[in-house]
């Protein structure tokens, strides 16, 4: 039965916007949602909100009309989004943390609790998961798989997944989902300059050791030919950071420029040719879509929502599975031309706009 949406309260969870990036995108889109719907909606979030600065990073964020702030002492990135789950057993409220939670409905960035589950869709690559193949990864993950497990194991609740990768491992875990993908802003984007530079490459992302972006430097030192430009979000790891800022001054070909401005990301998309995602298992990746949007040639590796949901195991654009083959992908790339147009209509903010607002005014299906 349809549900009477004007005036209800609303709350949204999602753990931090301190650093901008995929899981913000959809936490703000679904909040613009939330309020045009007509829903008073409450943000319970752990951190501090700089609202200027999100406005200016995303042009669809709306105020929401309460902020509660649940303060967690300790920086454990899995453990800090655990315990303000812990907060979401409430009636008409929404999680984008990324795992499953108690909310009506969470979204499911990637199932960390179901982490060692990957190996039943994807055995060839499911060890390149840090909380899997890194030995002390595991041993800070192994503890919040089985509190998640004590907590949240199998509740009813509804479950919207980031690509339909995502949704297969919730579905071999027990669960069922649909299929929300995020929402791209490529709307707005500058008309696009014919003119790309083939040997130009970038890489827009979080600079994390989870993000691969170190193999970014290795492919730079085999490629003398092209130029690399790394466009990445400051992360909580300054040591990663330190280390890539390192290699960027001892290559000639490797520029880093951390925290750039929308106007510095749109002119390296409008003159680049190639985007080059470093990620094994990347659970969608909103940069991509992005990329492809300015229309540069995605080089994206043959795993994760990247490469079955997006680039479609090649059909948008080319794969590699190692060093050798990620330079091949690279150099074949500098000599494509795709239309991306039909592909990526259907991650638009408008299309997530409409689907979530029938799901959320029509009840689950």
């Amino acid at each position: 039965m349809k549900i009477e949406l004007q005036n209800q309260d609303f709350t949204l969870f999602h753990h931090s916007f301190e650093v901008l990036g995929g899981s913000e995108r959809v936490a703000i889109a679904v909040l613009n949602v939330l309020k045009s719907l007509g829903f008073r909606v409450k943000l319970i979030t752990l951190t501090s909100i700089d609202k200027d600065k999100i406005k200016k990073w995303d042009e669809n964020f709306v105020e929401p009309d309460e902020i509660i702030i649940k303060k967690f002492p300790f920086k454990f990135g899995i453990y800090r989004a655990l315990f303000l789950s812990l907060y979401t057993g409430l009636p008409n409220s929404f999680s984008t943390i990324g795992d499953i939670t108690r909310s009506t409905y969470s979204y499911i960035h990637f199932p960390w609790s179901l982490t060692d589950n990957l190996k039943l869709i994807d055995n060839k690559y499911y060890k390149s998961e840090p909380y899997i193949g890194n030995k002390k990864l595991r041993m800070y993950y192994i503890p919040y798989k089985y509190m998640h497990r004590l907590f949240f194991s199998k509740n009813k609740i509804k479950l919207l997944a980031n690509s339909d990768w995502t949704r297969k491992i919730l579905e071999v875990s027990g669960y069922s989902a649909t299929v929300l993908y995020p929402p791209v802003y490529f709307n707005s984007r500058k008309t696009i300059n014919k003119k790309k530079d083939p040997n130009l490459i970038i890489y827009i992302g979080r600079i994390s050791p989870e993000k691969n972006v170190n193999f970014i430097v290795d492919v730079a030192k085999r490629l003398n030919e092209f130029k690399f430009v790394i466009i990445g979000a400051s992360g909580r790891d300054n040591e990663y950071i330190n280390s890539i800022k390192r290699a960027s001054k001892s290559l000639d070909n490797l520029t880093l420029k951390l925290d750039a401005t929308k106007d510095e990301i749109d002119k390296y998309l409008s003159v680049a040719k190639i985007y080059f995602h470093p990620k094994i298992n990347e659970h969608f990746g909103i940069s991509i879509v992005e990329a492809m949007a300015s229309q540069l040639i995605p080089v994206i590796h043959k795993s994760g929502g990247a490469w079955y949901d997006i680039v479609e195991e090649g059909k948008y654009g080319i794969g590699y599975d190692s060093l050798e083959t990620a330079i091949d992908a690279i150099k074949e790339a500098s000599k494509m031309e795709i239309d991306f147009s039909d592909k990526i209509a259907q991650f638009s903010f408008n299309v997530f706009k409409e689907k979530l607002s029938r799901i959320i005014e029509n009840g689950y299906y």
